[in-house]
């Protein structure tokens, strides 16, 4: 992996990672993620001295919630503890700023759901996907600021990705995005 020194090479980065893990990740538009590194909302960690992941988030703004949107580690560089550092760096990036917690969604058929419940998220929705992969979102949170209540936590859903629906509908004819769409339906 070559040292990225420019915006634009964060952002070739990102967007190999994002295919890299297209199954787990959305793919949103490479002007939004442009945007997001110019707004200094992605953090990114090192393995040997080369980056090896990235954690695009929202503002961290007092009395609010950090909004996470995605985050993703080269499978070289996996259980190194790289994505609880940077998950701890902006946990305290919050605390600093008052932000009240920290949420995000993940997709009921990735193994990051182990990842978020190991380091202390809770899961407090589930709800439906997509109608390409049709599997469920889990919706995870932690508090950054002791909370005046705490959501009520459920269990989160372990569903596989499921293409049949979707695969029927191609054959029916139907216009349906790529695996690598930039296209939200």
């Amino acid at each position: 992996m070559p040292r990225y020194t420019t915006n634009e090479d964060l952002l070739t980065y990102i967007d190999h990672l994002q295919k890299q893990n297209a199954d787990d990740l959305a793919f949103y538009p490479l002007t939004t993620l442009e945007k997001a590194i110019e707004a200094h909302q992605i953090i990114t960690c090192e393995d040997n001295g080369e980056v090896a992941g990235y954690f695009w988030h929202g503002p961290i703004r007092g009395g609010y919630d950090i909004v996470g949107y995605q985050i993703s580690v080269d499978y070289t560089s996996r259980r190194r503890h790289l994505g609880w550092g940077m998950v701890a760096e902006l946990l305290e990036m919050g605390r600093m700023g008052g932000a009240t917690g920290m949420r995000l969604r993940c997709a009921s058929s990735s193994e990051a759901n182990d990842f978020w419940s190991l380091i202390g998220f809770y899961c407090t929705n589930v709800r439906a996907g997509g109608v390409k992969r049709s599997r469920d979102i889990n919706f995870w949170r932690t508090d950054i600021q002791r909370a005046l209540f705490t959501l009520p936590t459920v269990q989160p859903s372990s569903k596989p990705i499921d293409l049949s629906s979707y695969v029927k509908k191609k054959r029916a004819g139907i216009a349906m995005p790529s695996r690598w769409s930039r296209r939200h339906y």
